[in-house]
């Protein structure tokens, strides 16, 4: 049954006054956009406090970030970076212009602005953000998470392998279009507080098969391919743009609007899983990495097939169906939504690609290679 949207709003609304506040201790640290908001305004920042301020934890999260996307940036270049767009130097260096600071001092009044409308209010903005994240978690979960509030660089949010995030209101800024991916990030950081360290079960003797573990590696790509899907679209459930609007300024209309442009192809979604799925069997194998970028850079159109499948399990079940994922290999969540009963019944539950079945299916079975 559809559920309409004023409809689910209120449902969401009621859970999340209704459900307790898990055991989660959120530290929610602006020191890093700070600093670099009043370092861009001054025409006289020394070089040492340029280093200083780019030696701050979130500002190194943006370092990371930029080095995942092989752009060779260092403290050093996050400084000149700095230095540059203080002092309104042109800078043709590509480890300088990543982290986009020109644009970041060109909105500084405005990021500073929201800012203060954060740190003013932290019930409406980390407090809501908590009651919706714990809405989809374990109501046991205890973890440390910190989150970054930063600004530059080239992504509006991300997280590492710790449960630590990093939100970017260069991207974000708009008070509810900032909550929104929060609630996305932080889901992430659950995510690899409750994930199961154990040995991965493709390095398992029964797992190795064919020359040099060329299986092996299949397997663990395949695995790794659902694990991305999880972990994303159910992130973009937690974190709906779907729950912006217009008001929220151009960011939030772009992002509701991409969100129903992905929900309105949704069968190009579930095409690309097949050809990914496909191109990792293959011989050669299309490298992942490869396989990634096309399914998880903008615009991201396998989030939205994760997204659909976390949407059709809370809505046959309910939110708390997404929590028992936390612990699971990525492959379980999307075997999870081919057991539903309205699968493969209408454009809300999309079938998938006989081939995507198949490798689910080996997944589940200990991916033991077909006779």
């Amino acid at each position: 049954m559809h559920i309409p949207l004023t409809k689910y709003l209120t449902i969401i609304a009621l859970l999340i006054a209704s459900t307790p506040i898990w055991a989660i201790n959120l530290t929610i640290d602006a020191s890093s956009a700070r600093a670099v908001l009043r370092a861009v305004q001054d025409r006289a920042l020394p070089h040492d406090e340029a280093i200083r301020i780019a030696e701050m934890k979130g500002n190194q999260g943006l370092i990371q970030k930029a080095i995942s996307y092989h752009v060779p940036a260092t403290t050093a270049s996050f400084a000149d970076a700095l230095l540059t767009a203080a002092k309104d130097i042109p800078s043709q260096s590509p480890s300088v212009k990543t982290f986009r600071l020109e644009e970041v001092k060109a909105n500084s009044q405005t990021l500073t602005a929201l800012l203060d409308q954060i740190d003013g209010d932290p019930e409406a903005f980390s407090g809501w953000v908590k009651k919706r994240v714990s809405f989809f978690s374990p109501t046991d979960s205890k973890a440390d998470i910190t989150g970054y509030l930063v600004v530059g660089g080239s992504s509006g949010g991300f997280a590492f392998d710790q449960p630590t995030f990093y939100l970017n209101l260069a991207y974000n800024n708009d008070f509810e279009v900032a909550k929104v991916v929060m609630a996305h990030e932080l889901y992430h950081a659950v995510q690899i507080a409750h994930a199961d360290p154990k040995v991965p079960w493709w390095s398992q003797p029964r797992a190795r098969k064919g020359a040099n573990g060329t299986w092996t590696k299949q397997c663990e790509n395949t695995a790794q391919l659902f694990s991305e899907l999880y972990q994303e679209g159910s992130a973009s459930y937690v974190g709906d743009p779907l729950l912006l609007s217009e008001r929220n300024g151009p960011v939030g209309k772009r992002m509701r609007d991409e969100m129903i442009r992905g929900l309105m192809t949704i069968s190009h979604s579930v095409t690309l899983l097949e050809l990914s799925i496909v191109g990792l069997a293959a011989r050669p194998p299309v490298h992942y990495d490869k396989i990634y970028a096309l399914g998880f850079y903008y615009p991201e159109p396998l989030y939205k097939i994760g997204y659909v499948m976390a949407r059709a399990i809370v809505e046959h079940e309910d939110p708390q169906a997404l929590a028992m994922f936390l612990s699971r290999p990525g492959y379980a969540f999307a075997a999870h939504y081919l057991s539903l009963p309205k699968y493969g019944q209408d454009e809300k539950h999309p079938k998938l690609d006989p081939y995507v079945v198949a490798a689910l299916k080996r997944l589940t079975m200990g991916c033991r290679k077909p006779a």
